[in-house]
This record gives C-alpha cells, structure tokens and sequence, in this order.
C-alpha cells in the first residue's frame, strides 16, 4: 500500500499532468498574445519533474512527507515568514502553541531562505536574560538543526512547558555559541515614562501587554512642573522608543496613534480593498513634538503607530529599518486535515499604503554588533538633538 506522503505526490504528479493537457488545448490559441510570458502550468510540470527526480536520485532516501513538507514551506516563504503549513498530525500541538506564542520563551523566531533568527526579543524574558537578541541565528534547537525543521516545529518547541530547559547554538558575528535557558512565565516590562535632557521619553517594549489608557495617563504627566519627573523641563517634547516592540494587536496601536492624532489613521486592507478604517478622535490628547526611536525588531503594530505619527503628526523617525511587516494572518484548513497559515490582509499607515516594507527612517542611526546599550543610546542622543535642534540653534543666535 502506498504511504500517505507518496498518495499525495502522486496525486499532485497526476493534477500536473491533467492541468498540462488541458492547458496544451487552449495554448496554441494564446500563444501569440502570450508569447513570452512563462504558464504557470510550465512550473508545475518543472516542480512534478524536480520533486520526481529528487525522490528517484538524491544521496539518502527521503520520506516523501519531508519532502511535500519542505517544498510547501518553500512555497510560502515566497509570501511573507509569518505564512506557515502546518501536517494535520501536528495541528492540535501547534495551536497549544499559539496560545502559549512567546509569553515563555520571549523570542519571536523566524525563518527565511532556510534560515532561522531571532525577528525579536522581549526585554526581561528568559531569552533575552541568557543573552539572545535580534538578528541572532539559531542554527540548532534542542539538538536538532533548524535547518531541517519547519518553522512552527521551533515555535512549538520554544511554547513548552515552564521549566523546560532550552538550548540553542546561536551564530553571532561569525562564532557559535551554546545558549540555555528554562522557559518560565515572565511579566513583561511596563510601558515607562522617563526624562533625559529635560525631554520625556516614553518607552513601549511590547504591544502585547499595552492599553491606550495607560499612554494617556503617561501624557498627562508630561505638564510641567512634575513633581514625579523633576528633570523634566520641556513638556512640549517627546520621544517614543519602539525599538524591539513587536507583536500584539494593531487595533491598540492605532488606539495609542488617536491620542497623537485626528482624523483617519490607517486602514486593515485586503486586495478588494478596505476591509475596516481607523480613525483618532477630534482633539489629540498631545499635540507636541515627536520623534519616534526604531530598528529592525519594530514590527507590527509598532510599525502601525509609527506610520501614524510620522504622516499625521509630524514625527520624526530616528534609528534603523523596521522589520516590515502588520498583516493579519488566516488559517485555512486543507481537505488533508493539513492547515495553512497566509496572510490575507495588510494594516496601512494614514496614506493607505500597507505595512508589508520596512519604514525607512528620516535619520539613520544604523544598527552595529556593538552592544544594545551603545546602539540604544545613540540612537536615543540623536533622537533628542532633533528635538532640542531648534532650541539650541535660537540659543546660539542669542549668546
């Protein structure tokens, strides 16, 4: 009896075939409006003719299953590295997983091209107190390459159960290390409000945990005198720090975005258009000057917030790239029992274009392998010599 893995080889080998006879019929009509202009049935004949020859030719035998697996994950990591397929055995293990995501762990790992590396790390999680952070390669979980595995195998592995040792060998400016750690429940950081150089700074680590509420109460303490902030001199100026925020809810971000601006705020689209809009209320609860910290590991709803601030109230965005990403994503059962995991729809900033790029800041201060705490603080240094910029420079004229 044939096994499951090769019925569905088989099968597809066999709709390949179909498709290309059908397809041949209606070719010689088109063939001069189509010249050329590849036919997505000349890919599916070369993907039936390339997994054949693996399965008859390649060094070691391969279950067929590892290899529709692997050529599904290839597929999708075309789309975007938050699309996943997921084998029906494994669905009931992987949606435990999801609830659990990275409240355990504090990493949110992804895959690209194979590889895998840490998107983002949590600030007082388990992960980031062994010394994992952004761009890190994880190269082996729990002794087995991450190579080989899918990418919801590594995210289940890392929504265990709190006490589970975890250990990883990461890739750090070309040298491996071992890295341990015990997966625990862990609060994340609070949203905090501080003052450097007389400006506030507002400081979001995480969209997981954040409430609009609790940034207006934060602004409301930006009037000066302040006897909770007695550095604070200047409470027409602020920075918001997003670097490294990623995940939570989008609606919270353009929620957070309505007490910096008015009017139409951004948008949840698909390729038919607007699904839902977002709009901010009539008078801002701030209406000061604002420059917004970034870098690679801003994603998501974090992104959305600093769309908003930049096109609708004025900010400046200071730091690297942000990752590039604020899509909702779909599951969709397959008649297999197999699930995937797509895309289906982008959140925009305030001109409708969808968060699927990086934001590119106005001022670069661009990531190094130097330490976080340096490359924080210069970006940070930056931040507030654009806003004291104007003070300064009217200062100078004065003397």
């Amino acid at each position: 009896m044939l096994s499951r893995g090769r019925q569905i080889f088989l099968g597809l080998s066999l709709a390949t075939l179909l498709f290309v006879a059908a397809g041949r019929m209606l070719a010689e009509q088109r063939r001069q409006s189509d010249a050329g202009e590849d036919s997505l049935f000349k890919y599916l004949a070369v993907f039936s003719e390339v997994l054949s020859l693996v399965d008859r030719a390649y060094v070691d035998e391969l279950e067929d299953e590892t290899l529709m697996s692997g050529a599904l994950e290839g597929t999708l990591d075309a789309l975007d590295p938050f699309s996943l397929f997921v084998p029906s055995d494994q669905v009931a293990s992987f949606t435990a997983s999801r609830e659990v995501g990275v409240r355990r762990s504090g990493l949110l790992v992804l895959k690209e091209r194979g590889v895998a590396y840490v998107a983002a790390v949590e600030e007082g999680s388990p992960a980031a107190n062994a010394g994992l952070a952004r761009d890190h390669i994880l190269s082996v979980i729990q002794g087995r390459r991450t190579r080989h595995l899918l990418l919801h195998e590594i995210q289940t592995i890392l929504a265990g159960e709190p006490g589970t040792e975890i250990e990883v060998e990461r890739i750090y400016q070309g040298q491996k290390e071992t890295v341990r750690f015990a997966l625990a429940e862990y609060s994340p950081l609070a949203i905090e409000l501080t003052a450097k150089r007389g400006v506030g700074v507002l400081r979001v680590p995480t969209f997981r945990t954040l409430a609009a509420a609790d940034v207006e109460v934060l602004l409301d303490k930006l009037a000066v005198p302040n006897t909770e902030l007695p550095e604070l001199e200047d409470g027409g100026k602020l920075v918001v720090d997003l670097r490294g925020a990623a995940g939570g809810s989008a609606e919270t971000a353009y929620q957070v975005g309505g007490l910096f601006a008015a009017g139409e705020l951004g948008a949840l689209r698909d390729r038919s258009g607007d699904l839902r809009t977002f709009d901010g209320g009539e008078s801002p609860v701030w209406q000061g000057k604002v420059v917004v910290l970034l870098d690679r590991g801003t994603q998501g709803p974090a992104e959305v917030l600093a769309a908003v601030l930049r096109q609708s109230a004025d900010a400046t965005l200071v730091g690297d790239r942000s990752f590039g990403h604020c899509g909702r994503q779909k599951w969709v059962e397959l008649s297999t029992g197999d699930r995937l995991q797509i895309t289906d729809a982008f959140y925009t900033g305030p001109d409708r274009e969808p968060i699927n790029h990086s934001l590119q800041p106005d001022l670069w201060v661009r990531s190094t392998f130097a330490s976080a705490e340096t490359e924080e603080d210069e970006a940070l240094e930056r931040g507030l010599d654009v806003l004291l910029e104007d003070e300064e420079v009217e200062e100078r004229q004065a003397a």
